[in-house]
């Protein structure tokens, strides 16, 4: 059978798997995803960012200036079907897709057709790549980045390899850790010293961004050093070390327990745990319930291992070893690790290891009978329906309440009344509703949120900016009921509108809607306060 013939049909499945449902799982739209929808949309209309910057090479969104790539790609995707929830997450479904057919050039360029097909096909029905290509999340575009880097130069395109690399860095922050200190080992392993040496060029958007104020803001928040819980763990173990001083003080500080943190988060990377069972602990980061790799990818991966040892495959080595190595760095150094978010540049070098290990196992099992050959199939069948079962019907029910579900219903609702009332005061429970309403209200709000004349905020410590009001709306902290009764007490002539979260509203005002999650979670209520005009 030709190569064609087989690589159509992985595309096919690789492209079902992610735009099937697209807007139904995940639930709905998280808050990165309003923001790079909002401000692909103001570049499209306006040339400038929802803030007013004149095409930014960094976007302030909420304070933590987010870089440039995911949002310019997802400008045709929102030109195209408008700002909507399909118009943001078709761009990352394409970049999945496109992803697949880089991985099988990358793996056809290291070792022929066989492990391109076979490591396509992994990455087709990875759950990993899956969930990450169903959201607009800026790990999967850096990761097609960085699979035609690798792609271009093993293919001697210095040029067309280092532009990829350069817009993997301004996609992810994280390719901007793993990419320099790839290609530096890579180079200096082959004793191509002058391009290990130019490889350090790849930290300068790197250095940049931590000399620049205002662009940590994002890494301040991930901070393990500066982080109080850190911090009390590290005084805990002083109080308990049973040494007279300064022994204490000299084994159990921030840096030797910074040390021992980012070695476990790295081991833990690897675990099988992290990888075969749990996945990610934040419900955003991946399909719960399951890991990150299906269990049949365990004796692939452990096969494909053993097949490197082979002397045939020294070129696949010298690059497969230090891109598994150095790629959890990124994800090891910071608060939540191990992030799947963070750690997915992985991915490729760990499918194009079971490719490796799947094409011995089919040449394998020719000789095999057919009864081993059905039970293997239907164990990988029971697999990819679990991952399908759980991705399109467990997941969009369960954890829809983790994904803010209800700002669209809510903005819609708030929308039929907002030229009845005086004001509109919106809970802020959830994070962010000034974005929501930016995305889901009438579009005309953007160009007046870009002049702030009617924006009203403030930055917290961390320089996270916190919107507080915007023409008439305000966005409340609401505790228990009296901050809604104090609003409405000091409201006593104004026609208002409040929009809480649950048990947030005096029993006494009739609700006019109520928001529930499909996993029942009442997300919103809304009242009106002395009538409308």
């Amino acid at each position: 059978m030709s190569t064609n013939k087989i690589l159509f049909p992985i595309l096919l499945l690789a492209a079902t798997l992610r735009f099937w449902g697209l807007t139904v799982s995940p639930p709905a739209l998280n808050w990165d995803e309003v923001s790079i929808g909002v401000n692909a949309y103001s570049v499209l209309k306006t040339a400038r960012d929802e803030w007013g910057k004149f095409l930014p090479l960094s976007f302030k969104a909420y304070g933590e200036h987010k870089l440039p790539a995911m949002i310019y790609a997802s400008i045709p995707g929102v030109a195209l079907f408008g700002l909507n929830d399909f118009g943001v997450r078709v761009t990352p479904a394409i970049i999945g897709l496109l992803a697949v057919y880089a991985l099988y050039l990358l793996g056809k360029e290291l070792s022929g057709p066989k492990l391109g097909l076979a490591s396509a096909a992994l990455l087709a029905l990875s759950p990993w790549h899956v969930h990450f290509s169903r959201a607009s999340f800026e790990a999967g575009l850096a990761l097609l980045f960085i699979e035609l880097s690798v792609l271009y130069y093993l293919r001697r395109s210095l040029f067309k390899g280092l532009i990829f690399a350069v817009l993997a860095l301004y996609a992810y922050n994280s390719a901007r850790i793993f990419l320099p200190l790839f290609f530096i080992w890579h180079f200096y392993s082959l004793r191509r010293f002058k391009l290990a040496l130019a490889s350090l060029l790849l930290f300068l958007p790197l250095l940049f961004t931590l000399a620049n104020p205002s662009a940590k803001v994002r890494w301040n928040t991930l901070d393990t050093l500066n982080n109080e819980g850190f911090l009390m763990a590290v005084g805990e173990s002083r109080r308990y070390t049973p040494l007279p001083n300064p022994l204490p003080r000299l084994i159990h500080n921030k840096y030797t327990h910074l040390v021992y943190k980012i070695s476990l988060d790295y081991l833990r990377t690897f675990s099988s745990e992290f990888l075969f069972f749990d996945g990610s602990a934040q419900t955003q980061r991946s399909v719960q319930g399951m890991g990150l790799l299906y269990l049949f990818e365990f004796p692939l991966l452990i096969w494909g291992l053993f097949s490197l040892r082979n002397k045939r495959f020294t070129k696949l080595r010298s690059l497969l070893l230090p891109w598994v190595i150095l790629s959890p760095i990124p994800s090891s150094i910071t608060l939540d690790a191990p992030s799947s978010l963070r750690a997915l540049n992985l991915l490729p070098a760990l499918i194009l290891i079971e490719g490796l290990g799947l094409s011995s196992l089919l040449s394998w099992l020719k000789t095999r009978s057919r009864l081993l050959l059905v039970t293997i199939l239907l164990f990988v069948i029971w697999n990819i329906g679990l991952f399908t079962y759980r991705l399109l019907g467990v997941y969009p029910f369960k954890y829809s309440s983790d994904w803010q579900w209800g700002y669209k219903e809510m903005i819609q609702e708030v929308v039929k009344y907002q030229d009845q009332v005086d004001k509109i005061y919106i809970t802020n429970d959830y994070g962010e509703p000034q974005a929501y309403l930016l995305f889901y209200g009438d579009k005309n709000l953007i160009r007046s949120y870009q002049n702030q004349l009617l924006v009203d905020k403030t930055l917290d410590p961390l320089g996270w900016v916190h919107v507080l009001r915007f023409g008439k709306y305000e966005f409340v902290d609401f505790e228990g009921t009296e901050v809604a009764t104090a609003i409405i007490r000091d409201n006593p002539d104004k026609k208002i509108l409040l929009v809480t979260g649950f048990a947030q509203l005096p029993n006494e005002y009739p609700r006019l809607f109520e928001i529930k999650a499909p996993n029942w979670a009442v997300m919103f209520e809304g009242a009106l306060i002395g009538g409308v005009r």
